[in-house]
């Protein structure tokens, strides 16, 4: 039906699949396919929308951009991306410096209108269905939007790019540069990273470590996984070690433990202890990066799903997509840095009153100023979801109800929306990799960065920091 549909509906199953906390298992596999396997326009078709905006943008045919044009890397909700080989003549034009290989990303010629069609929809829903998700969703149409022009993605790429290379993280993670000069609306030449999705290749290694056994692969990470569903892993306490006992019952379970000896077992148990702690390794680099880009740079990707991170063959990890670029003022980015900051604070004592005054600060209001359930609703935002499964709410979306039921909010500030989607996607993907995710015990300490470099050394609620 989704695919029917496209659209909105794809955006939406792509950050179902990422969700497998609170998603079944069989559905987040389906909805995966629609991070790049959307079924594709035809080459023709999208030749043709190439040829055009290479003739706007550089007044040039085709062949003499490509040296070849092949088939479709992937395919989703708003374009679709191929593989290309660029002539001499472009492998150096202007800045880029990336290489002969391509990523093209060509957009689906009806998405737009698409688009526009399914967020009408969806505001009529929510006024009669979720009254509380009207100004989300008002700065998710008004975010998604912008995604419908690839020269301001390629100036987003640019300046991602750049702030990355300035930062620590330079030699961890690899951001395409793109081909500005050949960049229009509707088509996007960027430089070609290799790599697998990363959870895909933790899968595939699991898969090794096990003998190839693909579905037992499957199993051992659907019981991780259900174990965060089940809150036993809820709270701040690290994940407890992928045991002997854990592997050794599985495997029995299968049937395909009576050839192997107990030596074996314990030594693929240890084999998936440290290919557990290599995925958290992974996911905390994300959050760091993604945390530096948000308090440091203020710039950042509003769309960090599963699909748009690859491990690449060089060790780096790739980030991708960048049509969902963000950028937050001064003022929205120390205000966040101070929520985030007071999140991340050890001890109860004054904790709510300290959270929710920078959330006032920040722009959130709330029918009753309720303390409490403010607190409440910023840790669900930037945060973690597991205060709401400790009450039995089964999804994010329940626990949000449930505290607009005791203090709705009527005032959300729209820059916190992406940043909190953020934070979603992040802890759907730790659970793709089987680890509970806190996402403002991560940042914080980029909050409090950000917070010291602007001088700020109490909250700045109570300094009355301006906008600018």
């Amino acid at each position: 039906v989704i695919l029917e549909l496209r659209g909105l509906f794809v955006k939406i199953g792509q950050v179902m699949s990422s969700r497998a906390d609170f998603v079944p298992r069989q559905y987040c596999d389906k909805f995966a396919s629609l991070q790049d396997a959307v079924p594709p326009w035809p080459k023709d078709r999208v030749e043709a929308i190439v040829r055009e905006s290479l003739r706007e943008a550089q007044n040039t045919v085709m062949e003499d951009v490509f040296e070849s044009f092949g088939e479709v890397l992937g395919s989703a909700s708003i374009g679709q991306c191929h593989q290309a080989t660029l002539t001499p003549k472009y492998t150096s034009i202007g800045k880029y410096r990336g290489g002969k290989d391509v990523a093209v990303k060509v957009m689906h010629p009806d998405a737009e209108n698409r688009f526009k069609n399914d967020f009408k929809i969806f505001r009529a829903l929510c006024k009669v269905a979720l009254p509380g998700w009207d100004p989300i969703l008002r700065e998710l149409e008004m975010g998604m939007m912008t995604e419908f022009d690839y020269v301001n993605e390629a100036r987003c790429l640019e300046i991602v790019r750049n702030n990355i290379e300035k930062s620590p993280y330079a030699n961890k993670v690899r951001i395409p540069q793109p081909v500005r000069e050949l960049c229009s609306k509707n088509l996007l030449v960027m430089e070609y990273l290799s790599g697998k999705k990363l959870a895909v290749a933790i899968e595939e290694r699991l898969a090794d470590i096990l003998g190839g056994d693909v579905d037992l692969a499957r199993k051992v990470l659907k019981a991780k996984q259900q174990a965060l569903f089940d809150s036993k892993d809820v709270g701040h306490k690290r994940n407890k070690r992928f045991s002997f006992e854990d592997l050794s019952d599985m495997i029995a379970e299968e049937g395909g433990g009576s050839n192997m000896s107990l030596l074996q077992k314990g030594a693929k148990a240890l084999h998936v202890s440290a290919m557990t702690r290599d995925a958290r390794k992974k996911l905390n680099i994300l959050l760091d990066v993604t945390g530096h880009q948000i308090f440091q740079d203020g710039v950042f990707n509003g769309d960090a799903h599963p699909g748009n991170i690859l491990e690449l063959g060089c060790g780096r990890l790739g980030l991708i997509d960048y049509g969902q670029c963000r950028t937050l003022t001064r003022h929205d980015r120390l205000a966040l840095a101070e929520v985030v900051a007071a999140l991340g604070k050890s001890g109860s004592d004054g904790k709510d009153i300290d959270i929710a005054g920078a959330m006032r600060n920040f722009g959130f209001r709330s029918r009753d100023n309720n303390d409490e359930i403010i607190a409440k609703n910023a840790a669900l935002y930037f945060d973690s979801d597991s205060e709401g499964r400790k009450l039995g709410c089964a999804t994010p979306q329940a626990y949000l109800q449930y505290l607009n039921e005791v203090d709705p909010m009527e005032e959300v500030p729209d820059a916190a929306v992406f940043v909190a989607r953020t934070s979603f996607l992040f802890r759907g993907l730790g659970a793709l990799l089987q680890q509970q995710l806190h996402t403002s015990k991560r940042w914080s300490k980029h909050a409090h960065i950000a917070l010291k470099e602007a001088g700020l050394e109490v909250a700045p609620y109570r300094l009355g920091l301006s906008a600018s």
